[in-house]
């Protein structure tokens, strides 16, 4: 049971629009951030992602289930994880620890 988004807007937490990228920055997160953000905001880019996302998360699984992570989750996860190298303990302390990133994921 896989969402593309959360649609639901929680009091208290920011919106994934108004996430804070650095512009002036030689790191790769800035850029990956932007690239992200570009992709949510483009209908057209999320259309087509979504749709290789749910052919191959979603295909063939039921509907019911509880909720686990979006597929916009998924897909930061995987760019983030993939783009900047990341083991998956450097990527657990990331999801946990970075302010811009767990404002683009949108936790429950």
């Amino acid at each position: 049971m896989r969402n593309r988004f959360d649609q639901q807007i929680v009091l208290g937490v920011k919106l994934i629009e108004d996430t804070p990228v650095l512009q002036k920055s030689r790191d790769d997160v800035p850029a990956l951030l932007q690239a992200l953000l570009e992709i949510y905001k483009t209908p057209e880019y999320n259309e087509q992602i979504f749709a290789i996302l749910e052919d191959s998360i979603v295909k063939g699984k039921k509907r019911t289930g509880r909720k686990g992570l979006t597929l916009w989750q998924i897909f930061v996860l995987v760019q983030f994880r993939l783009a900047l190298n990341l083991d998956y303990d450097r990527l657990h302390y990331m999801v946990y620890s970075d302010s811009v990133l767990r404002q683009l994921l949108q936790p429950r």
